[in-house]
């Protein structure tokens, strides 16, 4: 009996072990420090390496690494020019070149180009590596 218990208790601490084994940093979920995030987006491959989030009060933008792939997300957010609707000027860029959990933010209070105008429209390109790769484009009113 006391044999089969072990053999019990050995076959679940090897369950439970291999179940530890499996689960990697590369599943882990980044979120830069913060709170709520009113605009969350990420690159378009399947394991969706770069993850980025927005804040409009404060214009708060944080980019940052969410898989390990050994690409580095970019992005680059630019603002609708006002002579010509639906062309973007690129403000500024971010990478979060510092691997799997690395962030880059910007925000209102570093000044210049990270100041985005109130009621303008925003665009925000994310993708990894410097060759554009798995790249989206999403678009918002900062309206706060």
């Amino acid at each position: 009996m006391r044999n089969k218990i072990a053999a019990l208790v050995a076959a679940t601490a090897f369950v439970a072990g291999g179940t530890l084994l499996a689960a990697t940093p590369a599943s882990a979920a980044v979120d830069p420090p913060g709170g709520s995030w009113d605009h969350t987006w990420t690159t378009t491959d399947s394991r969706n390496g770069g993850t980025i989030y927005v804040e409009e009060n404060g214009d708060v933008v944080s980019l940052c690494d969410t898989a390990s792939d050994g690409l580095a997300p970019r992005a680059t957010i630019s603002v609708e020019q006002s002579s010509v609707p639906g062309a973007y000027d690129t403000r500024y860029t971010l990478t979060a070149s510092g691997g799997l959990g690395s962030c880059a933010t910007a925000r209102a209070s570093d000044g210049g180009t990270h100041n985005l105008p109130e009621n303008w429209s925003i665009g925000v390109g994310i993708y990894l590596g410097p060759n554009y790769q798995y790249s989206s484009q999403h678009y918002y009113l900062n309206d706060h």
